[in-house]
């Protein structure tokens, strides 16, 4: 996104920017209409924080199976992200060994908020955004189906990048989009192909489906119970997903 808006002279904000272009998380929650009162990019956000520039701005949804998510957020919490202790030591080390089964269902109810540290979950601002399920929730509720905001998925861009990367460009008004695609492409098609795993790298295992390998049967069951909703809205249904296998097969030929 960053390199996106810096070939097309586009103002970028973001959470990993410095001084005036960072996004200010905690004045937004607290009232202040950041976004509303600039013009640019913003993201990414990884929840739905409020503005009254959504009724109008081109949105992105860029949504991930949410049982893949919290598959990931549990390497995130235990192994990979820096934070005020060590990797695979303390509670970090705890909630590793009390296992992901544990974990997953505990993100995705009224357990997340008993978690201490970050580490690539959001509980700096749980209390404003909720568990993983209340933000998918809300995703539904204030984006999906809005006519300004375009969702795509994790997935497509995994197998499916060229496609995935037309639809994320089709949200911004570039002069020439398709020197910017072939830009885009080059830069990086192939970084997000899928690789082998490594639960201490931030980009550790990008294969759809992991929650498939990693996951009890009956963890699985709770989270589709739980998720129905939302899988039966963005199409990760199991009927769906079959169906949606059997397209990307055919569509190699």
């Amino acid at each position: 996104m960053a390199d996106i808006c810096q070939k097309n002279n586009i103002t970028y904000y973001s959470p990993n920017q410095k001084a005036d272009k960072q996004l200010p998380f905690d004045r937004i929650f607290n009232g202040e209409d950041f976004i509303a009162a600039r013009t640019g990019c913003f993201g990414p956000v990884r929840f739905f924080v409020p503005s009254a520039a959504l009724s109008n701005a081109n949105i992105i949804l860029h949504l991930r199976d949410p049982r893949d998510v919290l598959t990931s957020m549990f390497f995130s919490y235990c192994f990979m992200h820096p934070g005020e202790i060590e990797p695979n030591t303390g509670y970090r080390k705890e909630v590793a060994e009390a296992g992901i089964d544990k974990f997953v269902l505990d993100m995705s109810d009224e357990n997340f908020s008993r978690y201490q540290g970050d580490y690539g979950i959001g509980s700096k601002y749980g209390r404003y955004v909720g568990n993983v399920y209340d933000r998918y929730t809300t995703y539904l509720r204030e984006i999906v189906g809005k006519p300004n905001a375009v969702v795509i998925s994790y997935e497509e861009m995994v197998l499916d990048f060229a496609s995935w990367l037309r639809k994320f460009l089709a949200a911004f008004e570039l002069a020439d989009p398709d020197e910017t695609y072939e830009f885009a492409m080059k830069r990086h098609a192939e970084a997000v192909k899928p690789a082998g795993e490594d639960i201490w790298s931030h980009k550790r295992r990008v294969i759809p489906g992991d929650h498939k390998e990693k996951l009890r049967p009956e963890t699985i069951s709770k989270l589709n119970l739980r998720f129905r909703q939302v899988l039966d809205a963005l199409g990760y249904s199991d009927s769906q997903d079959e169906t949606n296998q059997m397209f990307r097969i055919v569509s190699k030929f």
